[in-house]
């Protein structure tokens, strides 16, 4: 049985694809991970975290995002889809396209029992 070395992405290259993608991906370390779908109960999570935090910041000056805005850590090259993510003051955005997140001051990560 032969393995096939994965390619190298670039995050440039990540981007690239990511945008066009039917499904989400998340970016580490030059390769792409592809995002399984949630559960009901993660889905139930996630909707309820997010309703109680926009909620409470409305009238705070802060946004909260669901798990559909990517966030980029540049101290470690990572491209993720937290479940929640909020920002506070207006928010930096990575480039042109406006879908990238670079400050948020809270994100939320719903664990399963794969991760």
């Amino acid at each position: 049985m032969s393995t096939f070395p994965k390619p190298f992405l670039t995050p440039e290259q990540y981007l690239e694809i990511e945008r066009k993608a039917e499904y989400k991906s998340e970016y580490y370390n030059g390769e792409m991970f592809a995002m399984a779908g949630a559960s009901r109960v993660h889905n139930l999570l996630g909707g309820n975290l997010y309703a109680s935090i926009h909620h409470q910041l409305r009238d705070e000056g802060c946004e909260a995002y669901s798990s559909d805005m990517r966030v980029h850590v540049p101290a470690t090259g990572l491209y993720t889809y937290p479940d929640v993510s909020v920002v506070c003051e207006p928010p930096r955005l990575k480039d042109e396209h406006f879908d990238i997140l670079l400050d948020p001051v809270f994100i939320a990560e719903i664990l399963s029992p794969s991760t």
